[in-house]
């Protein structure tokens, strides 16, 4: 390693542009890997090479320059050392920013051109649509609307520096406002607006970072914004939608923002003119910003409706293919934003007929469809009853798609050179928006299922081994347990061991996540005598799984849904569950303590009560970890109160109470003796 790096230090006095991008190259790697020859010394070196080498007149040497600042902030030697660099560093990344012959040669002409909302796209134009899982996390640069962000698709020295500043701003925090807000100032100010537009990304680049520290100055910045949105030129205009949605949370809060009523209806106010507007890449900047800002403001939108849904529809008139997908996520956002407060006639009129002329219009084989689907499912889960009627041929489409999907996926299975892999994602989508008309509709949804009992593909779909259609099959075989079982009932001896198989192979934390979660609504549903017969095999799948989870936040979740689910079937099964208590009654103990307080901890806690009272033994031997457990739940359920007591004072008779007390911490013994009585030795 330390001769590599001797290597690189000689070829970085090459003149030649290509060595000298290559250099740049070991260099980010050694940076990156964090390599243990590099010393501060060394490191120090290094960075002030790759500071000069982003100034360099060749783009290909700076774009690869400028890709080190972002792993220096995950080693503390490194955030040191490019802390004192910073008065020097900050400029340099904001003059990347301004836009290079390099981002003009690399971009579609409808960026630039004034007027090309009624241009056709181009089929190379439309990236491929990506079905957003149930579940699924969203980076935080833009998330599922990042088609109007600014690190987009192809990656150039303007974006590196831009995401470089925003990690920066991550790391050091308001620290670095003294040196960019006045760097920032000036290019707001000065008479090119290219140079102006690189000010609007970098103030876009330290939103989620400096957010502590800008917030005095946010009333101005807002302002300026929105009259930037009304620039002359797209560019300009685009970038300025992007970057007040980055502000959504100070837009949002009236606790930080005490005039956000105002700030919101003005906002607003401008990007929906901007959604509207006469440059296709404007519209995508600004109707990606409309449905980032729906998502923190939900419920501070009701009275705005009008407007807002007036726009939108006005767009599916308006939109090319493209900027089409970002408006189905906007109106599906929409919806789960505001609920019911969507259902009225005006409304449902000027959203579902355009959207119902798209479905009739839209190709199985379009991908646009996907985008579609989860725009539905929304509405259709947010609408309620009122969907009823427009469900026939959202069904039966469905339906024909998710068949159509597993028939196929079987016959590549089978033979992967002769048949082709079917789209998995269109099925996932399909099975997605069934989940969304159960949810919607609840118990009512048997209208629907009298007619097409859409439940008999789901067993055929779980055969499937794509992860994505398994995590939408089993979210959809939750929400029919609780709203349909009747329906789904013929099905559950071929889905119950279907269940358990999916949480023994615990390939996914959500697929796992979402089969412990229709196990525990199967069960409440169809009662201990039915379950009885499988409860071995799915009590097994379970405890398997709190054994092989991974410590990660999505295992976490899953641990806890398993062992809600555990709990729910002590509800329903207490006598027999008693007898598999003891193989994970530790660990139940030990998850559900950190479990926050909700009906489904409650009844998760009632089985717990049935199963100690069916094999109290059990419990004289985690005396510790039940007492924590009973304590986080403060208060219990009035029918919760009793039982509990009783299991505490059964520990209080046995004579190592004493010692087990003083093992307790002090707040879970504050805790119980306050809500229970005579626990203390």
């Amino acid at each position: 390693a330390a001769q590599y790096l001797e290597v690189l230090g000689v070829l970085a006095n090459d003149q030649d542009p290509n060595v000298l991008k290559d250099v740049c190259k070991g260099f980010v790697c050694v940076i990156e890997n964090q390599w243990s020859c590099v010393t501060a010394q060394t490191a120090s070196v290094v960075l002030q090479y790759m500071l000069k080498a982003c100034r360099h007149p060749e783009y290909m040497v700076r774009v690869e320059a400028l890709e080190v600042w972002t792993p220096c902030t995950n080693s503390p030697m490194l955030v040191q050392c490019v802390w004192s660099m910073l008065k020097e560093l900050i400029p340099v990344l904001l003059d990347n920013m301004v836009y290079s012959q390099a981002d003009y040669m690399a971009m579609e002409h409808a960026m630039w051109e004034d007027d090309n909302a009624a241009v056709p796209d181009a089929a190379q134009d439309i990236k491929p649509r990506t079905h957003k899982e149930q579940g699924d996390e969203e980076d935080e640069d833009g998330g599922a609307h990042n088609g109007g962000g600014a690190w987009g698709a192809e990656w150039t020295a303007r974006k590196a520096a831009a995401s470089s500043l925003d990690n920066l701003s991550h790391m050091y925090r308001e620290n670095i406002l003294e040196v960019v807000l006045p760097l920032i100032s000036r290019k707001l100010e000065h008479e090119s607006w290219e140079v102006q537009e690189s000010g609007v990304l970098a103030l876009g680049a330290i939103a989620f970072g400096c957010m502590d520290g800008l917030t005095q100055y946010m009333p101005k910045v807002m302002e300026h914004l929105l009259k930037l949105c009304q620039a002359p030129k797209p560019l300009l205009r685009s970038i300025s939608c992007w970057t007040v949605a980055r502000f959504s949370n100070w837009i949002c809060n009236d606790r930080i923002n005490p005039m956000s009523e105002q700030v919101l209806r003005a906002v607003l106010q401008q990007l929906l003119l901007r959604v509207l507007d006469k440059n296709k890449r404007v519209q995508e900047a600004a109707c990606s910003a409309f449905a980032t800002l729906e998502e923190t403001a939900r419920h501070l939108l009701i009275p705005y409706l009008e407007d807002i849904v007036s726009t939108l529809s006005k767009a599916f008139q308006y939109y090319q293919a493209k900027n089409l997908l970002i408006l189905y996520d906007a109106v599906g956002t929409l919806a789960d934003s505001v609920g019911p407060e969507l259902d009225t006639p005006r409304y449902k009129q000027q959203l579902l007929e355009p959207l119902f002329q798209k479905f009739n219009n839209t190709p199985d084989n379009d991908r646009s469809i996907i985008a579609l689907f989860e725009c539905l499912s929304s509405l259709a889960a947010n609408l309620g009853p009122s969907f009823g009627p427009l469900c026939k041929p959202l069904v039966e489409r469905c339906s024909r798609l998710i068949m159509n999907g597993a028939q196929a996926a079987q016959m590549w299975m089978q033979n992967p050179n002769e048949f082709e892999k079917p789209d998995r994602e269109v099925m996932a989508a399909s099975i997605d928006l069934l989940s969304g008309i159960v949810a919607g509709l609840r118990e009512n949804v048997g209208e629907v299922l009298q007619h097409q009992n859409f439940l008999s593909v789901v067993p055929e779909v779980l055969k499937d081994t794509a992860l994505q259609v398994k995590q939408s099959a089993f979210a959809l075989v939750g929400d029919s347990a609780k709203h349909c079982i009747q329906y789904l009932a013929p099905f559950l001896p071929q889905l119950l061991p279907q269940c358990a198989k999916a949480l023994r192979e615990n390939s996914s934390a959500t697929v796992s996540n979402n089969a412990s979660w229709a196990v525990g609504e199967i069960c409440i549903k169809v009662g201990g005598d039915y379950m009885s017969k499988y409860l071995d095999e799915i009590v097994d799948a379970l405890t398997s799984t709190l054994r092989s989870a991974q410590p990660s936040h999505r295992q976490a979740l899953l641990m806890q849904n398993v062992c809600i689910t555990l709990g729910r079937l002590g509800v329903v099964c207490g006598q027999q569950m008693g007898k598999k208590f003891g193989d994970f009654a530790q660990v139940w103990c030990i998850i559900m303590k950190d479990v926050r307080i909700d009906g489904e901890k409650m009844t998760a806690f009632q089985g717990f009560v049935n199963m100690v009272n069916a094999n109290p033994q059990v419990a004289l031997t985690y005396p510790v970890e039940f007492s924590g457990a009973i304590a986080s739940l403060c208060p219990p359920s009035p029918q919760l109160h009793q039982p509990l007591q009783q299991i505490l004072s059964g520990y209080k008779q046995t004579p190592q109470w004493p010692q087990t007390w003083q093992k307790l911490p002090q707040d879970v013994q504050m805790i119980l003796s306050h809500v229970y009585s005579g626990l203390e030795p």
